[in-house]
C-alpha cells in the first residue's frame, strides 16, 4: 500500500479552510453563540444602559470559550512541528567527522 505524503501546501490549505470557517461562524452567528445565561441576559437587557453591558457580557462569554481552544491548538501545532523535525532528523542522520 503506497504511503501518501501530506505536504506543506495541503496543510496550509487545511489551516486556511478551518480559519475561514471559524471566522464566518463567528461573524455571522455570534448572537446565537453568545446568548449566555438566560437569567443574566434578561436582567441586563431590562435597562437602556444594560443592553450595552449585555452585548459586552455575551462577547466575554465567547472569549472565555474560544481562548482555551486557541491556546490548545497553538500548543498542538508546536508539538506537531517538534515531532516532525525530530522524525526528519531520525530519517536523515547527518554524519559529521
Amino acid at each position: 500500500m503506497p504511503r501518501t505524503s501530506f505536504g506543506f501546501a495541503d496543510m496550509r490549505k487545511l489551516v486556511n479552510t478551518v480559519c475561514s470557517f471559524i471566522f464566518l461562524v463567528t461573524v455571522f452567528e455570534s448572537s446565537a453563540f453568545a446568548q449566555g445565561c438566560a437569567m443574566c441576559r434578561a436582567a441586563l437587557e431590562n435597562s437602556a444602559e444594560g443592553r450595552l453591558v449585555a452585548r459586552s457580557f455575551a462577547h466575554g462569554i465567547l472569549m472565555m470559550l474560544v481562548l482555551p481552544y486557541l491556546l490548545l491548538g497553538i500548543f498542538g501545532v508546536v508539538l506537531y512541528r517538534a515531532y516532525r523535525k525530530k522524525s526528519k532528523q531520525r530519517q536523515n542522520p547527518s554524519y559529521q567527522t
